[in-house]
């Protein structure tokens, strides 16, 4: 029997050195600037994505490709090391990415997270809406609406979401919603606002105390129809699991699955752990 070990192996030396030489060569440097403008710090995060540090592909193995799941804790540990509010502006995309693929199909995964990102020439955000301003992050006092509009295969968004991370100022959203009040939060889905689309946009833009390079803002959603192929998961099992979740209510011994956004929530909480580390 091997011994247990809390020592990082040889590859998660070299990471923590990598972002490490990038945090203190880039980002501190530059943390008071970002910090006094309370300004998306858009060159750094371009910098971040020319070594690889901010993509897609790096999203993916932090994801998928390390069993140990300590890619993605080790890089943001360094990063906010760094400085909070620029290591949140590069990793901030990440919790829309991974609310697309913990909820989406293969398909919609391959299709809208590598959006989250774009590419080292022309980089794009991500931002995941769930908070709101009567309901904070209760996911089970959720407001905002979604309505499935059978004759035109679409679903229309009202709501408006708080203390957006990439608010307004982002490619892709990945909106939480109701679709059955009477089942409160079992009765909501994540969908995929698609960039340009009409009715949604920026609310104010919060001032804050600390963390200012990172954008934080309301979400308006007025009347945002996107297509029904943007609901992530897709309408069979939307279907499904609302039925699941009507028979739960009269049979507690029926599972009803877990809610989209605290899905998300869970994956991604050994990241909220490294940033108070860092």
């Amino acid at each position: 029997m091997s011994e247990f070990s809390l020592a990082l192996n040889e590859d998660q030396v070299q990471l923590q050195k990598w972002v490490h030489d990038f945090a203190e060569s880039v980002i501190r440097p530059a943390a008071e600037e970002w910090d006094e403008r309370e300004e998306f710090p858009w060159p750094i995060v371009e910098e971040a994505a020319k070594i690889g540090l901010y993509g897609f592909d790096f999203m993916a193995q932090a994801m998928l490709g390390d069993p140990s799941g300590l890619t993605m804790p080790i890089a943001i540990e360094e990063m906010f090391w760094g400085d909070a509010g620029i290591g949140l502006s590069i990793m901030g995309s990440g919790l829309a990415a991974a609310g697309i693929a913990g909820n989406g199909t293969p398909e919609q995964v391959m299709e809208w997270v590598p959006q989250c990102y774009g590419t080292p020439e022309k980089v794009a955000l991500g931002a995941f809406c769930v908070s709101e301003p009567d309901a904070g992050s209760d996911v089970s006092s959720l407001r905002t609406r979604a309505v499935y509009d059978e004759a035109k295969d679409e679903w229309v968004l009202n709501g408006t979401k708080a203390w957006i991370t990439n608010g307004g100022i982002a490619d892709v959203h990945v909106v939480v919603a109701t679709v059955d009040p009477e089942l409160r939060g079992r009765g909501q889905a994540s969908f995929i606002v698609p960039p340009g689309t009409e009715g949604l946009s920026q609310g104010q833009k919060y001032k804050k105390h600390g963390i200012k390079a990172s954008h934080t803002a309301e979400v308006v959603l007025d009347d945002v129809r996107i297509p029904g192929s943007c609901l992530l998961g897709g309408k069979d099992k939307l279907d499904e699991k609302l039925a699941r979740a009507r028979e739960a209510q009269k049979n507690p011994e029926v599972s009803s699955g877990k809610q989209p956004a605290m899905a998300t929530f869970e994956a991604t909480r050994p990241a909220v752990g490294a940033q108070a580390v860092g």
